[in-house]
């Protein structure tokens, strides 16, 4: 039951509120959960770097961690940014190589940026911003053109959820990710072959040059967009629980 099973963290994407993972999330009732309430999604105006978001992940890791809990963290989308570099020191085996239980035991991506240590989310799309992103230069934020195209095009009640979508901080699509947890942690990621946002073929690349960096990473494929667990949370939650083991 809960005491032996891994805490999973969920990390949402740009623009995503926590409450988009909901529907996942009721899929592991003998779970330990939580969000990832990003500063940079909350509060906007006022995130210049990645760090902030950075330390939010750290924090949870942190506390599940020192309570002796194995942590399985699932990140969509632009969480990867963080959510790889937000991990130094807490993987279960450099924490049991320091004498302490617990500690991130599995990555879990579902179509998420896996950056090289140095690049920013602008720079894995080559440097120029993709042309669907709305700056609001006066507020320091960026917003999707058509989210509901972008990622929901495929969901029962995407329009919906395009509307719970917030402005997100400019300057974290410009903050290089600072560490690689990827190269340490095994993990799994889910390639959606139908996105919008991040296309497969751009999925499937960081992935193989994660692998080249000696990354232990397995994948399989799902045919929805961005957002898949939200077209049907069953296969992403047969996903997850697959990633488990």
């Amino acid at each position: 039951m809960a005491s032996s099973n891994p805490t999973l963290i969920f990390c949402p994407g740009a623009w995503y509120p926590p409450t988009a993972f909901e529907p996942l999330i009721a899929h592991f009732p003998d779970y330990t959960t939580h969000t990832v309430a990003f500063p940079s999604i909350q509060q906007a105006t006022s995130v210049q770097d990645l760090q902030p978001d950075i330390n939010a992940l750290r924090a949870l890791v942190e506390q599940e961690a020192s309570a002796g809990k194995e942590v399985v963290v699932i990140s969509h989308s632009w969480s990867g940014l963080p959510v790889n570099s937000a991990l130094d020191g807490l993987s279960k085996s450099e924490r049991e190589a320091a004498g302490e239980t617990g500690g991130v035991s599995k990555l879990i991506f579902i179509s998420a940026f896996i950056p090289d240590v140095g690049e920013s989310l602008i720079g894995a799309f080559g440097g120029a911003a993709p042309d669907w992103y709305d700056r609001d230069e006066a507020n320091g934020t960026v917003s999707a053109v058509d989210p509901y195209g972008l990622f929901f095009h495929d969901v029962p009640d995407g329009e919906e959820w395009a509307q719970t979508l917030r402005p997100h901080a400019w300057a974290t699509k410009n903050s290089p990710a600072t560490s690689a947890a990827y190269v340490p942690i095994p993990s799994t990621y889910l390639l959606c072959e139908n996105d919008r946002a991040i296309p497969l073929f751009v999925q499937e690349l960081m992935v193989e040059k994660a692998r080249g960096k000696g990354a232990q990473i397995t994948t399989e494929t799902i045919a929805t967009g961005h957002s898949p667990w939200l077209v049907d949370p069953v296969p992403v939650a047969a996903f997850v629980q697959r990633s488990l083991v």
